[in-house]
């Protein structure tokens, strides 16, 4: 206990031979830091050239709504545009039909979902029938909620899948 009290004694008369009229040095403060803001870009759109080819056969490619829809719209954002273009040989290609389908999550009025996931699905078959591809091959679904738990605002529900049949 001695050792303790000797101890802050000890530190209170530094701390106190520190002041001003102790007649040692002036304190001077560091100069203000500046630091340059930190370069900020956003991530890259996942690559969809690539399909998955599913266990009877099929290919499947799936895009977040996020990166090809705004907020409750079916109006494909031009980034999405970019991005589509990547699975266009893919499609050009298949001799097959191809189905698009929409899904959303679970947040909101069920059959808002279910109108929204088709709009969806519709806007990029639109985008795709102006890159020559025949409407007479695809086929579009819109699946709402599907999958998706009430009242969860889940981005892996929200997407679109481009299935090549």
């Amino acid at each position: 206990m001695c050792a303790g009290v000797a101890l802050a004694l000890t530190v209170g008369l530094a701390a106190a031979g520190c002041g001003a009229g102790s007649g040692g040095p002036s304190f001077v403060a560091a100069p203000q830091a500046t630091r340059a803001a930190p370069a900020v870009s956003a991530d890259p759109l996942p690559p969809l050239s690539k399909f998955v080819t599913q266990p009877d056969g099929s290919q499947v490619t799936t895009v977040s709504s996020d990166y090809l829809f705004d907020s409750n719209s079916s109006t494909l954002m031009p980034q999405a545009v970019t991005a589509l273009e990547q699975i266009l040989p893919a499609v050009r290609e298949h001799p097959g039909r191809i189905s698009v389908i929409g899904y959303s999550d679970g947040l909101g009025r069920t059959e808002d979902n279910q109108k929204l996931s088709l709009d969806r699905a519709k806007a990029v078959e639109t985008w795709l029938a102006t890159q020559n591809i025949p409407s007479s091959v695809l086929d579009v679904e819109g699946r709402g909620e599907q999958g998706a738990r009430d009242g969860v605002p889940d981005a892996s529900r929200r997407r679109v899948e481009i299935v090549l049949r």
